[in-house]
């Protein structure tokens, strides 16, 4: 025992700075190794921020492309309903003038002579439109809001019936 002593007794003072060198060498090492990986990760991030960036501006492409679908769709079915409100609105307003005409011709049935009389005017002029408050209805008014309440009817149910 004596023998693995004296060596160490002998060389005490170096004993110390060559512990410290051998944990200096190894806090060296583990740092060289922390940098590599962190040097990895960092590379990694990278990546990873390009391919979400990458995702995102795909996904706002195609968010957009399809927003500009939806709304060319729209745009469609919305210029459809114009034309069916607009044929009916037109459907609408001829009924009513013939409905009118049809008053008129029997309004002018009846003031027709019966015998040799003195003759009325074969059309009496139309009664003016309905003032009811500040609005006034007139047959094109009308149409246009039956075609726009059975059109919006129609629409209605077809909510219902959609998937």
């Amino acid at each position: 025992m004596n023998l693995l002593l004296a060596p160490l007794r002998r060389y005490w003072p170096i004993i110390p700075i060559i512990l410290a060198l051998a944990l200096f060498w190894r806090v060296d090492s583990l740092r060289a190794g922390y940098k590599a990986d962190l040097a990895s990760e960092q590379a990694a991030r990278a990546v990873d921020r390009a391919s979400y960036e990458a995702a995102q501006i795909e996904a706002a492409n195609m968010a957009l492309t399809q927003r500009a679908r939806d709304e060319a769709e729209y745009q469609e079915k919305a210029d459809e309903a114009d034309k069916q409100i607009a044929g009916l609105r037109d459907d609408l307003r001829a009924r009513l003038l013939r409905a009118e005409a049809a008053k008129g011709a029997t309004r002018a049935a009846v003031a027709a002579p019966q015998g040799g009389g003195p003759r009325l005017l074969e059309s009496l002029p139309a009664p003016a439109p309905v003032d009811s408050g500040s609005v006034q209805i007139d047959a094109d008014t009308l149409a246009g809001l039956a075609a726009y309440a059975i059109q919006a009817r129609e629409w209605a149910l077809s909510l219902e019936k959609a998937p």
